[in-house]
């Protein structure tokens, strides 16, 4: 889980580093965005019911959640292996 996830983190940062470079633009990858693009039916119940979910989801940056990802899967990793 740790690797997969900063791999995520760093293709996401990577792409997001490209298209800045072709357009001067730095594109708005958020969480709630690559949930939408996973199912986008349920994302239309959340907006509706959740609006104050949704905007954090929106305001989090997916490759900073990939990230902390990571380092929580490392710690689980690390804390399950001391017993």
């Amino acid at each position: 889980t740790a690797l997969a996830s900063i791999a995520g983190a760093a293709v996401t940062f990577l792409w997001q580093g490209i298209t800045y470079l072709q357009s001067s633009a730095w594109p708005k990858l958020s969480v709630a965005t690559a949930l939408r693009w996973l199912d986008g039916r349920s994302w239309v119940l959340l907006v509706r019911d959740w609006p104050e979910a949704y905007r954090l989801l929106d305001a989090i940056p997916l490759s900073l959640a990939l990230a902390g990802l990571a380092v929580l899967g490392y710690v689980l990793m690390k804390w399950g292996s001391d017993g």
